[in-house]
């Protein structure tokens, strides 16, 4: 009787690129060394090489290693990986929130998100002043209680003041960070001092946009960024602390999204 080539299920083959991408994230994998070879993670996975193998794809397509010849499967500098992957996203935040991409996410919001408030309280319909009603109404409804429910509110509150600014170059910017929004919300809800605050600082940008407010729209934008940066502040303290500098304040951060 012929023996049939073993198929993996989907489960299994999510579960070694998460294994094997998690061990990268963390520094188990160091940039610049190499993977264990096929034989040792065939071994360890129990699967086939052709299986092994598009794993290791999967992690090359998001940035994470390439594959030299005769060197084997080389680990990237974190520069080289897709961020905004929602699984890049996903493992990094498995282990140890990215501090650096935390900043630089703040910092970029900060750039394209108040002119992104600014438009759509010159451009919205009456339509979609709603949508960003209904998504601020899903926020506040579900705090304290439902933590996720809250930050799948607050994406959609993002994208929806992003589609009604009418700017697609804008419309296309928060659509490709939405996981990174996500998974950055979650963290600050999680450590938000004030709910109410944060909430209130959204409501004032749903307010500027229904009044036509364009200047009110943006400076209300600046404001909730501000909150965020702040309630995302103590995720600093301890590395600067630990370190004695070299490492982003809260202070620093804090700052720099509430110009």
């Amino acid at each position: 009787m012929s023996l049939r080539p073993r198929i993996v299920k989907p489960r299994v083959h999510t579960n070694v690129v998460r294994t094997i991408a998690l061990r990268i994230v963390r520094g188990d994998h160091p940039p610049g060394k190499t993977l264990p070879n096929e034989a040792t993670l065939q071994a360890e996975f129990e699967i086939s090489r052709s299986s092994l193998r598009e794993a290791v794809r999967v992690l090359a397509a998001k940035g994470l290693v390439t594959t030299r010849p005769r060197i084997g499967t080389v680990v990237r500098e974190p520069h080289d990986w897709n961020r905004l992957d929602g699984d890049v996203l996903e493992w990094s935040l498995a282990t140890t929130p990215d501090l650096d991409f935390v900043h630089s996410l703040l910092e970029a919001r900060k750039v394209f998100e108040p002119a992104a408030a600014e438009f759509a309280a010159m451009r919205a319909t009456a339509a979609e002043v709603a949508l960003i009603e209904r998504a601020y109404f899903g926020m506040r409804d579900n705090l304290p209680q439902d933590v996720d429910a809250c930050c799948v509110a607050d994406v959609e509150f993002h994208s929806q003041v992003s589609k009604a600014s009418h700017n697609i170059v804008l419309q296309q910017l928060v659509g490709a960070i939405s996981a990174a929004l996500g998974a950055v919300f979650r963290l600050s809800t999680q450590l938000a001092s004030s709910q109410e605050r944060a909430l209130s600082a959204h409501f004032d940008v749903l307010e500027c946009i229904r009044l036509r407010d364009a200047q009110g729209a943006r400076a209300a934008m600046n404001r909730l960024l501000g909150v965020a940066a702040n309630d995302l502040a103590p995720l600093f303290e301890p590395k600067e602390t630990k370190s004695g500098g070299g490492s982003l304040s809260s202070r620093s951060v804090a700052s720099e999204a509430g110009k």
